[in-house]
C-alpha cells in the first residue's frame, strides 16, 4: 500500500488499517516473522528444460546512451562490516552487508519480486532438469551470452566453474556450503562443476538434486569474476589459512554485474555505489494467471488475464549512498529533512516514531507482513543451555502474549514457528496451532510449575527451590545447580540497545526478570549489533562463550524455505565451517530432516518436511522464537518504486536502488 496524502488524520487511518489487515493475516497465537521475506513460487511441476528462452534476449547496454544522474540517499542504523564479499557470504553475512554487496554478484537465476517467482538472471531460459549420468546426476544450463561485468569482460561459464572450485579449494564455509555444497557431508554433494562451452555450465551431483539444490541455492549462488580474483583465490590456496587470506586480500579489484558498483566506504559514516554502466537492465510483466515475462519471453504461462506489474530496471540515478546513522531517532530526521530518500532497516520503523513520519508532509508510508523472526537463542555447548530442560524451562517462562500485547503494546506479534504465515504457500496452520497450544493461555503459576518440573526431572536443584502454593503465589529460586552438580552462573544475555532495537532490549530485560524466577541469575547487556555479531561468529576453531543472545534473521529466499539447514544443520556450526549454526546445535534427526527438504523434487513434499523440522525444532529448541512486527517504512515522496506491496517491504529487496527514480 502507498499513500501520498499529506493530511495527518487520513494518513493516520490509512496506517491504522494496514496495521489491522496484517495483523489479522498473521494472528496473534501463531508464526509470522521478523527480518526476512517469504512467498509462493508459481508452479509445483518440474523445472521446465533451458530450451525455454533463446540465449539471448537484451541488446548489450548502449555506450553512447546518457548516464544516469542524481543521488538515492539511503539511510542505516548500522554499518556494514566489510567490502569482501568472500567474507560477507562466509561469517560476515550481516544484513547490512547484504543491502550493498549482496546487489553486485550475478547468479543463474533470481527471484522475481514481487511475484516471487523463480526467473532467468544469467542463465538462458528455466532451470534445466536434472539427468542421470551413471553415478551421478547433472545438471546442463545454457547462459546468456550478453551479460557484462563492471568491466566490460563477459560474464561465461569459466566464472561460474571458477567460483565453485575457489568455495572448494580455500574451504571456505557459511553461505558457500549453501551455495556450492562441495564438502563431504553435504547431501546432495556437488562433485564438479564444469564449463562445457564458454556459455553451458554443467554442474556434477552425487545424487538427484532436489528443489532445495538445484534451481534454489546452487541456481541461486552467487558467480565471482574469475579475472579479478583469480591471482587472489590462488595465492590464498597455496597459504597456510586460505580463507584468512582470501579476506584479507584486496577487494578494490573485485567487480560487480548489478546496477551499482561499490566506489568507497568511509567506516563508521558512509557507502557511495557507483552506476555501472555496463549493466543490462531487464523488463519485467506478469499475468493474473501466473505468467511471468522477462524481456518478452514468457515464463510459467502464456500471458492470461490482467497484468499484475509491468516495470523495467534502471538504475535512474547515477549513484546510491548509504549513510549511517546513530540511531532510529537520527534516521527519522534524516528522512524528515529531505537528507536520505529511504531508510533501510530490517527491523521497520519503530513505534515511537511512526507518528512523525506520518506527520511529515514529505513521507510516503508502507506497512507490510514480515519474512523473518526475532529470537533468543542458547549456548548448546555448555551448561545450562546445553541441557534440553534448561530450554524448555526458558520458553515456558516467557510468556510471549503478554510480552507482545501488554509490554511492548501491540507493536510485535508472537510466534512459535519459524515459517511466516504471510508466506502462504508454505505454512501449515495446523501443525503451527499444535506447537503453540503448548503455551498460549498459560498463566505464571502454570509456567513456573511446568519450568520447575522439566528442570527437576533432568536433575536440576537449589539451595532455594522455586515454589508456587495452592494461592498460586510464587516463591523464588535461588542457587540453582546443573545435573553434573555445578553451580549455574551468572548468565550474559546479549542484546541489541533500545536505541537499535527497542523490542528486543525490552524482551531482554523481561527474560532476565523470568529466569530470576526459577533461581538463574542473568544480566541482559544492551550490546551494538556488530560486537553481537562478532562475539556468536568469532572464527573457524575459536572459542564461541556467549551465553544467550537475542537477534533476529531475515529468511532470504522465500520461494522455498531452506533456512533450516542453514540455521541449525551440524555442518554448517559456526565454529568448524563459518555457518550460521551458531548455537552448536546437532541433532542427527534434524539434520535428515533438513537435507530432506533439500533433496525433495517437489513442493508438497518439502512443504511435509520443512513442517517435520519445525516440529523438531520446537521440541529441542535451539532457540525460543519470540517475535515478528509488521514491517513499517517511510520514504520520500520525491521517489517512485515500481512497486511497494512485498512480502518484508523494500528492505527485502534492499530498498530497489536499480528502479528507485527521482
Amino acid at each position: 500500500m502507498k499513500t501520498s496524502s499529506k493530511n495527518p488524520l487520513l494518513k493516520l487511518v490509512a496506517i491504522l488499517a494496514v496495521f489491522a489487515m496484517i495483523a489479522a493475516a498473521c494472528g496473534t497465537d501463531s508464526a509470522d516473522t521478523t527480518e526476512g521475506t517469504e512467498a509462493p513460487v508459481t508452479t509445483d511441476a518440474p523445472a521446465p528444460d533451458a530450451t525455454d528462452a533463446p540465449a539471448t534476449t537484451d541488446a548489450p547496454a548502449d555506450p553512447t546512451m546518457d548516464a544516469p544522474e542524481g543521488t538515492y540517499a539511503v539511510g542505516m542504523t548500522s554499518d556494514i562490516t566489510t567490502t569482501n564479499f568472500w567474507a560477507y557470504y562466509n561469517a560476515d553475512g550481516t544484513v547490512y552487508n547484504g543491502y550493498t554487496l549482496g546487489i553486485t554478484k550475478p547468479s543463474m537465476f533470481a527471484i522475481e519480486y514481487p511475484s516471487i517467482s523463480v526467473v532467468p538472471l544469467n542463465a538462458s531460459g528455466l532451470p534445466a532438469a536434472p539427468v542421470e549420468d551413471g553415478d551421478n546426476w547433472t545438471v546442463t544450463q545454457a547462459m546468456l551470452d550478453n551479460q557484462k561485468w563492471s568491466d566490460g569482460s563477459s560474464i561465461t561459464a569459466n566464472d561460474v566453474v571458477f567460483t565453485f572450485m575457489a568455495a572448494r579449494d580455500m574451504g571456505i564455509g557459511g553461505t558457500w556450503l549453501s551455495a556450492y555444497p562441495y564438502n563431504e557431508e553435504a547431501s546432495p554433494r556437488l562433485l564438479d562443476v564444469i564449463a562445457v562451452d564458454d556459455y553451458t555450465v554443467q554442474y556434477v551431483f552425487d545424487s538427484k538434486p532436489g528443489l532445495g539444490i538445484w534451481p534454489h541455492n546452487v541456481g541461486t549462488g552467487p558467480i565471482m569474476p574469475e579475472g579479478a580474483w583469480g591471482d587472489a583465490v590462488a595465492a590464498a590456496v597455496a597459504s597456510d589459512d586460505a580463507v584468512a587470506s582470501i579476506e584479507s586480500a584486496d577487494d578494490s579489484v573485485d567487480l560487480s554485474s548489478g546496477a551499482f558498483t561499490l566506489d568507497t566506504w568511509e567506516e563508521g559514516a558512509f557507502v557511495v555505489m557507483n552506476y555501472n554502466e555496463h549493466f543490462i537492465p531487464q523488463a519485467h510483466k506478469a499475468y493474473s494467471d501466473g505468467t511471468i515475462e522477462i524481456d518478452g519471453v514468457q515464463y510459467y504461462g502464456s500471458g492470461g488475464g490482467d497484468v499484475t506489474f509491468d516495470y523495467s530496471d534502471g538504475p535512474f540515478v547515477s549513484e546510491a549512498t548509504y549513510s549511517v546513522q546513530t540511531d532510529q531517532a537520527a534516521a527519522m530526521l534524516a528522512l524528515e529533512n529531505g537528507e536520505n530518500d529511504f531508510w533501510i532497516t530490517p527491523l521497520g520503523v519503530g513505534t515511537g516514531l511512526r507518528q512523525r513520519g506520518i506527520d511529515a508532509p514529505n513521507l510516503n508510508f508502507i506497512a507490510n507482513p514480515n519474512n523473518g523472526f526475532r529470537y533468543v537463542a542458547f549456548n548448546t555447548r555448555k551448561s545450562p543451555g546445553s541441557y534440553l530442560a534448561f530450554r524448555q524451562a526458558t520458553a515456558y517462562m516467557i510468556d510471549k502474549e503478554f510480552l507482545t500485547q501488554n509490554v511492548l503494546q501491540g507493536a510485535a506479534i508472537p510466534l512459535y514457528t519459524y515459517v511466516p504465515q504471510g508466506n502462504s504457500r508454505w505454512y501449515d496452520a495446523d501443525i503451527a496451532a499444535s506447537i503453540s497450544e503448548r503455551y498460549v493461555g498459560l498463566s505464571e503459576s502454570d509456567r513456573v510449575s511446568l519450568a520447575v518440573e522439566a528442570l527437576k526431572g533432568a536433575g536440576f536443584t537449589w539451595a532455594v527451590e522455586p515454589t508456587v502454593d495452592e494461592d498460586g503465589v510464587i516463591t523464588n529460586g535461588a542457587g540453582i545447580v546443573d545435573p553434573e552438580g555445578v553451580a549455574v552462573p551468572d548468565l550474559e544475555i546479549l542484546a541489541p540497545p533500545a536505541s537499535y532495537d527497542p523490542l528486543r532490549a525490552t524482551a531482554a530485560l523481561w527474560i532476565e526478570g523470568w529466569l530470576e524466577i526459577i533461581g538463574v541469575t542473568s544480566h541482559a547487556t544492551p550490546t551494538d549489533f556488530n560486537t553481537i555479531v562478532a562475539a556468536i561468529w568469532p572464527g573457524v576453531g575459536e572459542e564461541i562463550p556467549f551465553d544467550m543472545y537475542l537477534l533476529g534473521w531475515g529468511l532470504g529466499n522465500p520461494a522455498l524455505p531452506t533456512f533450516h539447514e542453514s540455521f541449525w544443520h551440524s555442518r554448517n556450526l559456526a565454529e568448524t565451517n563459518d555457518g550460521n549454526n551458531s548455537t552448536g546445535f546437532n541433532n542427527a534427526a534434524f539434520d535428515a530432516a533438513a537435507d530432506a527438504i533439500l533433496a525433495a523434487g517437489t513442493e508438497d513434499e518439502a512443504k511435509v518436511l520443512i513442517w517435520e523440522a519445525e516440529k523438531i525444532l520446537a521440541d529441542e529448541l535451539p532457540y525460543v522464537v519470540l517475535f515478528t512486527t509488521p514491517v513499517v517504512e517511510f520514504y520520500s515522496t520525491a521517489v517512485n518504486y515500481p512497486y511497494t506491496s512485498v512480502l518484508g517491504g523494500l528492505q527485502q529487496v534492499s530498498g530497489l536502488p536499480a528502479n528507485a527514480a527521482k
